[in-house]
């Protein structure tokens, strides 16, 4: 009988060493539900639409929907705002029609967008006038 009591108590020995040197069933579900085993991909964003909808809330009052630009009257002023899909402007890089929505062209009416856009959003825009314009 002390032998049976000897094992008993033994089993329940290894039992319990077993089961404190690893983590609860309810941690390890907290655990696998906070830590994905795949990375998710990041969220993509849409380039083209965001430009879409910048050109259509900054540009189109002056450069027209199809980028044809001309002769407009904005605010009381008649302006010849620059044709978007000509030859001149698709030859520009990126940078230098980002450099003249960041600074505007005064003399020529165009006012500066950098406080109003995102470096994002001109570079977005500038996306969506080659695709929309150029082709590209």
């Amino acid at each position: 009988m002390n032998k049976l009591k000897i094992r008993v108590l033994v089993s329940f020995a290894s039992i319990v060493i077993s089961a404190c040197g690893s983590e609860p069933t309810a941690n390890k579900m907290a655990d696998s539900a906070e830590m994905p085993k795949t990375p998710r991909p990041a969220a993509t964003i849409d380039e083209f639409a965001s430009g879409k909808k910048v050109f259509e809330l900054n540009c189109m009052v002056c450069h027209k929907s199809d980028g044809t630009g001309g002769k407009v009257t904005v605010e009381g002023k008649s302006l010849n705002v620059d044709n978007l899909t000509s030859a001149k402007i698709k030859a520009f890089t990126d940078e230098k029609i980002i450099g003249y929505i960041l600074k505007g062209i005064p003399s020529e009416g165009m006012p500066s967008f950098k406080d109003k856009l995102s470096e994002g959003e001109m570079r977005d825009v500038v996306l969506y006038i080659r695709k929309e314009f150029h082709g590209r």
